[in-house]
């Protein structure tokens, strides 16, 4: 390795060991199903608690962090917390996974269930634990929501399509106006004209189906065969770049819905990569991400939106901003497709990182540079759990992990 590796290792590694002491400020102990679990809150700002239990930070933090006692702990409070029922209110229903734990009405709704992917990271998770660790006692203790997770797959894709559709819960829409992680709003969209497939979560279909098959003969009574759930990936990966590819930009779309493609160049086309390996994207494909990619960049990795399109603001929370989780993830999906340039812009949110602490989100303005990024919006938390997870992650990609 050369000096400038073993300098950017040591940067890593000096931040990884301020974000674990950062993560015990999130700790917390939730009693569930007569369980005490120790888990994380999403986020405090100010030194108070901002953001509490979400199911999706918890999943995707245990994804980058790899530590087997942290991930137990998440899948087994998504797995207790699964919907059993339809309610208009919240968006439950069987096999969906908990957006926030707490009751936070928007809109004359609940936000309680409004995450399409949710249970498609517990599987996820679930299978990414048991190949690390091998503990198939602890899968089989979460079996029965594993098998819930895996029906809701499969009830929401049609044709290996996934969709997501507020009238399966009984509602007209849910209270946020989007229901994967940039829940803020779609560009040119007050609400998607439902079903909506979104092309980040058809990504997550795609290794959810993976994952089911690699966890199918631990789970007695599964839903389907190991055979049907390997088929089922395939042609969920045929259908993200049949229907959600876009012709036109030569790109990703964002979402498909009935009113027809809702196009922009955003950060979920490099995210997606995390979920595919290289044998699902065609060169072509490829080069073309990368190529679109090249409007994210900033100096702190990529936003989550190009400038010069509908609705895009650098100031905007998932229209223009850097959110520091994202780049980790985009770092690794990049390395595992050979996209070292993209992996490299990936690692400049360790800059962002060392100046502002480990936020929630970052705002950076090339008329600006760094001017009005020292702190968070409103919403933002100046301690945020998946962002104290980005170090680790970056550490094993340099560990060719």
């Amino acid at each position: 390795m050369s000096r400038r590796g073993r300098r950017f290792r040591r940067r890593l590694e000096r931040l990884a060991a301020t974000a674990a002491a950062g993560r015990k400020r999130l700790e917390t102990v939730v009693r569930i199903g007569g369980e005490d679990l120790r888990l994380y809150r999403a986020g405090l700002r100010k030194g108070r608690d901002w953001f509490g239990l979400f199911g999706r930070d918890l999943l995707i933090t245990a994804l980058l962090l790899r530590e087997p006692e942290f991930t137990r702990e998440a899948l087994r409070f998504v797995s207790a917390t699964l919907g059993s029922r339809f309610d208009p209110r919240t968006g439950e229903e069987p096999g969906r996974g908990l957006h926030e734990f707490d009751d936070v009405e928007l809109r004359g709704l609940s936000t309680r269930y409004n995450a399409s992917e949710v249970s498609l990271l517990l599987v996820v998770a679930a299978a990414e634990h048991l190949a690390k660790t091998e503990d198939v006692g602890f899968i089989d203790e979460i079996a029965g929501g594993l098998n819930a997770a895996v029906s809701y797959l499969l009830r929401r894709c049609e044709d290996g399509l996934f969709l997501e559709d507020p009238a399966i819960c009984g509602a007209e829409r849910y209270a946020l106006r989007a229901t994967y992680w940039k829940d803020s709003h779609l560009p040119g969209r007050e609400d998607p004209a439902y079903p909506v497939a979104y092309t980040l979560v058809q990504a997550q279909a795609v290794a959810a189906f993976r994952a089911a098959a690699q966890l199918a003969e631990h789970l007695p009574g599964a839903p389907a065969s190991r055979t049907a759930l390997i088929a089922g990936a395939s042609r969920a990966a045929e259908r993200l770049f049949a229907d959600l590819w876009d012709p036109i930009s030569d790109h990703p779309l964002i979402a498909l819905d009935r009113d027809g493609p809702i196009r922009g160049v955003s950060s979920d086309a490099l995210h997606m990569l995390w979920y595919l390996p290289p044998g699902d994207v065609r060169q072509g494909h490829l080069a073309a991400i990368a190529r679109g990619a090249e409007s994210l960049v900033t100096p702190f990795g990529y936003r989550t939106y190009a400038p010069g399109q509908v609705d895009y603001d650098p100031r905007a929370y998932h229209l223009g901003a850097v959110w520091p989780f994202e780049q980790a993830l985009i770092a690794q999906g990049a390395a595992r497709h050979g996209l070292s340039s993209a992996r490299e812009v990936a690692f400049r949110v360790v800059d962002g990182l060392e100046t502002l602490g480990f936020h929630e989100l970052f705002y950076w303005d090339r008329a600006t540079g760094l001017e009005g990024a020292t702190a968070v919006d409103g919403q933002g938390c100046d301690l945020q759990l998946w962002s104290l997870a980005v170090p680790a992650a970056l550490l094993s990609v340099l560990n060719g992990e």
